[in-house]
C-alpha cells in the first residue's frame, strides 16, 4: 500500500536542511573565536592542567681559603744513619810500626788502613818506582787510606846512578801527591859509591829540608857511606830478611853494623812477609828477633801479602807486650 508516496523525499529534504544548519552554526562559532582580538575582547585562556615548576634554590659556593691542608698521616722517613767519626790523625814517627807496599792494586786502602790502625801500626809507604822518572801512586788511594785509618802516607823509591835527577823526581812526586815522608832505597847503584850518597842527600835536603826521611838498604850497608845519611836527618831501615839470608841479617846484626853512624834509637829494621830462599818466617819469630835487637819501630815488606788478620794481631800483641814499636792509640 502506498498511502504516503512523497515521504522519502520529504525526509531527504529535511535531513539536508538539518545538515546545513549544523554547518552554518559551526562557521558562526569559528568566526567569533577567530576575531576575538580584533574586537578588543581577549580570548579566555585555557585552564592549566599541570602545576608550574617550583623554583629551586642553589647553595652559595664556600669562599676560598688559604689554610694549608692538614699534614699527611703517613710515617715520616727514617733519619739518616749517623756517619762514623773520622779516626784521630797520627803524626809520623819512625818509632811506630810501619808497612811498605810493592803492588798498590793488591791492597785495599780501607781494609789495610783499618787493620793497621787496630793493630797499633803508624804509617804506610807507597811505591814510586825508580830510578827516575817515577810513577805517582794512583789518585785517591792515599786519601782513602788516611780517611779509614788516620795514619800518614809516604812514598819509597829505588835510587839509580843519577842522584840529582832522583832527588828532583822524588821531591816533585811527594809534593804533587801530598805525601808525608820518604824512604830512599839505595842498594846496588850506591854500594861502593859513597859520593852518590852525599850527592843525593844534599840535593834532596835542598828541596825538602824538613820532611821525615829514612834510608832502606842492606843489613850491613857500610859500602854506601852511611855518614851523609845520618848527618842529613835520615833514619835507617835495614833489610833484616832472615827468610832469604839467615841469621847474618837478623835485626840484632843490623844494629851492630850501623852503630858507628846510627844509634839504636834511629835503627828500625824491615822484616819480610814473603817466603824467601830459606822459607817463610812467621810474625811470631820476627817479633822475637826484633825484641832481641832492642829496637823501637819496624816495618813489614811487602804489606799487601800480609792478608791474614791473625798475623796483624800477632804484631799487635808484640807491640804491646814486647815493646818493639811505640803503640798507636786506637782510632
Amino acid at each position: 500500500m502506498r498511502r504516503f508516496p512523497n515521504l522519502p523525499r520529504i525526509l531527504l529534504i529535511a535531513g539536508a536542511g538539518l545538515l546545513l544548519a549544523v554547518v552554518l552554526a559551526g562557521l558562526v562559532l569559528r568566526e567569533r573565536g577567530g576575531h576575538g582580538r580584533s574586537t578588543g575582547t581577549a580570548a579566555e585562556p585555557a585552564p592549566a592542567t599541570t602545576a608550574p615548576p617550583r623554583p629551586t634554590t642553589t647553595a652559595p659556593a664556600p669562599p676560598p681559603t688559604t689554610t694549608a691542608p692538614p699534614p699527611a698521616t703517613s710515617a715520616p722517613p727514617p733519619a739518616p744513619a749517623p756517619q762514623p767519626a773520622s779516626p784521630s790523625p797520627v803524626p809520623m814517627s819512625w818509632s811506630n810500626a810501619g808497612a811498605l807496599i810493592v803492588d798498590v792494586t793488591a791492597a785495599n786502602p780501607e781494609w789495610l788502613g783499618r787493620m793497621m790502625r787496630s793493630s797499633g801500626f803508624g804509617w804506610v809507604a807507597l811505591p814510586l818506582g825508580g830510578p827516575a822518572p817515577l810513577t805517582a801512586p794512583p789518585p785517591g788511594w792515599a786519601e782513602r787510606f788516611e780517611a779509614a785509618s788516620g795514619l800518614p802516607v809516604g812514598g819509597w823509591s829505588v835510587l839509580g846512578a843519577d842522584p840529582a835527577a832522583d832527588a828532583a823526581a822524588v821531591a816533585q812526586v811527594l809534593k804533587s801527591r801530598g805525601l808525608s815522608f820518604y824512604v830512599a832505597d839505595a842498594e846496588a847503584a850506591y854500594n861502593g859509591q859513597p859520593d852518590r850518597s852525599q850527592a843525593f842527600v844534599q840535593a834532596f835536603r835542598a828541596l825538602e829540608p824538613a820532611l821525615p826521611a829514612a834510608l832502606s838498604s842492606f843489613c850491613d850497608a857500610e859500602g854506601l857511606g852511611l855518614g851523609p845519611w845520618a848527618k842529613s836527618g835520615f833514619d835507617f831501615l835495614p833489610q833484616a830478611y832472615v827468610n832469604d839470608f839467615g841469621a847474618a841479617v837478623a835485626p840484632q846484626a843490623c844494629v851492630r853494623a850501623a852503630a858507628a853512624w846510627f844509634p839504636r834509637a834511629r835503627v828500625h829494621p824491615t822484616v819480610a812477609c814473603y817466603g824467601g830462599q830459606q822459607g817463610y818466617v812467621p810474625p811470631t819469630q820476627f817479633a822475637q828477633l826484633l825484641a832481641q835487637a832492642g829496637t823501637r819501630g819496624f816495618s813489614v815488606f811487602p804489606a799487601e801479602t800480609l792478608v791474614q788478620p791473625g798475623d796483624w794481631k800477632t804484631y799487635a800483641h808484640a807491640i804491646a807486650s814486647l815493646h818493639i814499636a811505640a803503640p798507636v792509640p786506637p782510632a
